[in-house]
């Protein structure tokens, strides 16, 4: 028997390659949220934030859906997590509202690296994400032959 569960999904999607539309599921046991974020791709401002909370352990916790205008105008770059917190965590906000809204983050890192794919040449591509990368995981750590 399952006592708990959890599920976190996120999508990235663009029509133009100038705004990107993140959107994204919490889901577990006892809470449902959903976050959509347009995000500006030339300097990764978030222009509009909307979240809804459609399941939540206990009533005052849907007060908590207003701090989601909060993200609007945070750049989504290096440093975003305590910003985040402050806006939508901590004790006036959500940590799940914060968990989902990270997420989100990494998803937009991850499509903007599919976006670089599209706009740089193989190997500048390749040097940038060694570059970014570096020391993040086993594959990319900095004894790793891929630096040598």
């Amino acid at each position: 028997m399952y006592l708990f569960n959890r599920s976190i999904t996120v999508n990235v999607q663009t029509d133009d390659y100038k705004t990107a539309l993140v959107s994204g599921v919490f889901l577990d046991s006892h809470h449902e949220w959903c976050l959509n974020l347009s995000v500006d791709l030339e300097t990764y401002e978030v222009t509009m934030a909307y979240g809804e909370l459609r399941r939540a352990p206990h009533p005052d916790c849907l007060k908590v859906e207003e701090r989601v205008k909060e993200l609007v105008g945070l750049k989504l770059v290096h440093g975003v997590r305590k910003k985040i917190e402050a806006a939508v965590g901590k004790g006036m906000g959500c940590t799940h509202l914060t968990d989902l809204t990270l997420e989100c983050v990494k998803g937009l890192v991850q499509a903007r690296f599919n976006l670089m794919e599209r706009q740089l040449p193989a190997e500048e591509m390749t040097n940038y994400v060694k570059d970014y990368l570096k020391g993040s995981c086993y594959h990319f750590r900095e004894d790793s032959e891929i630096y040598g």
